[in-house]
């Protein structure tokens, strides 16, 4: 089986961007924080310090920091949130966040 690299296997580009982030699983109440890389119309790259939820888990996320958004006051109120499907997951041994992870857009919440 011949493998493709993953910027060959998207169907969207990616556009640059960080913001700050925290995401559930499930629904559940509690939420972790991660940093989103980029995103698409069909998807986003987040970096995470824990280990990363399973592949197939439905997540919701939050973006709470997006840019220059600190001049909007409360942090902890999303500015966006998103509902997300893991669809794969990756270490990164080589930086100070521990896992990468690919999500595709179920909705937008």
């Amino acid at each position: 089986m011949i493998r493709r690299n993953t910027a060959e296997q998207r169907k969207k580009g990616r556009v640059p961007h960080q913001a700050v982030v925290r995401y559930s699983v499930g629904g559940l109440d509690e939420y972790k924080p991660a940093r989103m890389f980029n995103f698409s119309s069909t998807g986003m790259y987040l970096e995470l310090k824990f280990p990363p939820p399973k592949l197939g888990a439905n997540l919701l996320i939050e973006v709470l920091e997006d840019g220059d958004d600190a001049m909007w006051g409360d942090e902890n109120v999303p500015r966006r949130c998103y509902y997300a499907k893991v669809i794969w997951k990756k270490n990164l041994p080589e930086s100070d966040r521990h896992y990468g992870v690919g999500l595709r857009y179920l909705s937008m919440a």
